[in-house]
C-alpha cells in the first residue's frame, strides 16, 4: 500500500515548509505580545515575515499559517515603529515627559539629556533649535 501525505498540506507535519509557515505565524504572534518592548516586537516581526515568504511551495502560493504569519509580523513591525515614532515625539514636544528623561538620565548617567543630545549635535556639527535645548 503506497501512502500519501499530500491530501492535507496546510496541516502536514512532514512538509518542512508547512513547519516553516507555522513558526512564522507564531513568531508573529509573539512579535504582537511584546510590542510593549519595541525592538524586540521589530525584529520578531521581520523575522516572521521573512520566514512566511521563504515558506512557499514551489508554485509560489503561501500557506494559510504563512499568510497569518505575514500579518501578525506586519502588525508586531508598524505597531513597534508607531511606538518608536510616537515615544521620540512625545520626548521632544511634551515638556513633562522630556522633564522625566531629563531626570532619569541624569540619575543614571550623571548627565542631563539636553547635555547629551547637545554634544552629540556638536560633535556632528548640526545645529539645532529646540525650545528645550536652551
Amino acid at each position: 500500500m503506497n501512502e500519501s501525505f499530500e491530501y492535507n498540506q496546510t496541516h502536514n507535519p512532514l512538509n518542512p515548509r508547512v513547519s516553516l509557515a507555522t513558526i512564522a505565524s507564531i513568531l508573529g504572534l509573539v512579535s504582537i505580545a511584546l510590542l510593549l518592548s519595541v525592538y524586540f516586537s521589530i525584529i520578531l516581526g521581520g523575522i516572521a515575515i521573512t520566514l512566511a515568504f521563504l515558506s512557499r511551495d514551489s508554485a509560489g502560493k503561501l500557506y494559510p499559517q504563512a499568510k497569518r504569519g505575514i500579518i501578525f509580523g506586519l502588525i508586531g513591525l508598524i505597531g513597534g515603529y508607531a511606538l518608536m515614532v510616537s515615544s521620540f515625539v512625545t520626548v521632544f514636544t511634551d515638556p513633562e515627559a522630556h522633564k522625566m528623561v531629563n531626570q532619569y538620565s541624569q540619575a543614571i548617567s550623571g548627565e542631563s539629556f539636553d547635555d547629551m543630545f547637545k554634544e552629540i549635535a556638536d560633535s556632528f556639527g548640526i545645529e539645532l533649535d529646540l525650545p528645550y535645548l536652551d
